[in-house]
């Protein structure tokens, strides 16, 4: 199966890209899965903003039973949706939006 990546891109913010998989799980958790396309602007920022935080609050803690191989391989939630948080976030400051679409 071919990996499809995703970019996201804001004004005055540098673009980034990541696996589809992840960018459809932190979409959905934004309120805006189901689109490989898409963007968001206005309003809609600060509600995305307000989803991620509460999905992210609602993440089961992970025990801390794991191997150190496991955990070089998984990296958390938090730190997928940073990126994304941070370029929304900024998007949010400057009355920009943020789009994403297959790179």
């Amino acid at each position: 199966e071919r990996v499809v990546l995703i970019k996201f891109e804001s004004k005055k913010a540098a673009p980034f890209v990541m696996q589809s998989q992840i960018a459809e799980q932190i979409l959905t958790m934004a309120g805006h899965g189901g689109r490989v396309e898409g963007s968001i602007s206005g309003v809609a920022i600060s509600e995305a903003i307000a989803r991620l935080e509460k999905s992210l609050a609602e993440q089961p803690a992970i025990p801390n039973a794991s191997t150190d191989e496991e955990e070089k391989d998984s990296i958390s939630l938090e730190a997928r949706v940073a990126p994304l948080r941070e370029m929304l976030r900024h998007a949010l400051q400057i009355d920009s939006y943020v789009m994403w679409r297959p790179e």
